[in-house]
């Protein structure tokens, strides 16, 4: 479903990212995992366009330029951030609106000229919205401004705006950062039945737990590079991953 090959990123004589390969099949959960500064977040937003990068990128077989946020985001691919991107003066309804890439009869020449087709479609916007708020557990909040959820519900808030164009590929950029031991297995559940639905997924967090919970597959990165790719319980025992995780006194200890 997506393919990231060769994801490259330099700040100055830094690689962030360097030389990355990535496949997520249709329908997988892949979780990816990695110390602090190994370059996950930076290789989410290459290949979402947030910064510039090198490489190339498909989403169901067909090439998307990098450094195209809409591009990427017409093809189907969603994300979500690792501080909630909300607007907490507006409604949530009104936030997950924002959210919505629909914007067909709409401007002066379709409240004019196409006001029938301007309505349809406005009512469609708002029923979208609506459904996402309801996936995510938040329609009876859909009224209230965005500053008055919990930092647990802003953050479910922010998914569902990643929800309203129905991506088939969502990355989740830190999402049970900040987040208590029942909000994060709330959230797992949620992920997982998101999953099920037919969406691919790629996680990127630092609790192993939560990503077992999720990911049949994963990825740890170190200094902007791939380290190690399978199954949890194998990845675990990879002796580069142990080193990165605690050391290679601890590895040798062990």
């Amino acid at each position: 479903m997506l393919r990231a090959a060769d994801i490259g990123v330099a700040f100055g004589a830094l690689r962030a990212v360097d030389g990355i390969d990535l496949v997520v099949d249709e329908g997988e959960a892949v979780g990816m995992v990695g110390p602090n500064g190994s370059g996950k977040s930076t290789f989410l937003n290459a290949i979402t366009g947030v910064v510039r990068a090198e490489g190339a990128l498909s989403v169901g077989g067909r090439p998307v330029p990098l450094g195209r946020p809409p591009a990427i985001r017409r093809a189907g691919v969603a994300r979500t951030f690792q501080t909630p991107q909300t607007f907490a003066e507006l409604t949530c309804i009104e936030n997950v609106l924002l959210a919505d890439g629909e914007r067909r009869a709409t401007g002066l020449v379709g409240a004019w000229l196409g006001r029938p087709a301007m309505w349809r479609h406005e009512r469609a916007r708002w029923e979208r919205a609506a459904a996402a708020l309801d996936r995510v557990g938040l329609a009876d909040r859909a009224e209230d401004e965005a500053g008055l959820l919990s930092y647990g519900q802003q953050r479910l808030l922010e998914l569902a705006r990643s929800l309203v164009g129905e991506p088939r590929v969502l990355l989740a950029d830190e999402p049970s950062a900040g987040l208590n031991a029942a909000e994060t297995g709330e959230l797992a559940a949620l992920l997982g039945r998101l999953h099920r639905d037919g969406v691919s997924l790629l996680v990127v967090d630092h609790k192993i737990d939560f990503i077992e919970s999720i990911a049949t597959r994963v990825v740890v990165l170190q200094l902007g590079r791939v380290i190690a790719e399978g199954p949890p319980a194998e990845v675990w025992q990879h002796a580069e991953v142990v080193d990165a995780y605690l050391g290679r006194a601890r590895t040798a200890e062990a």
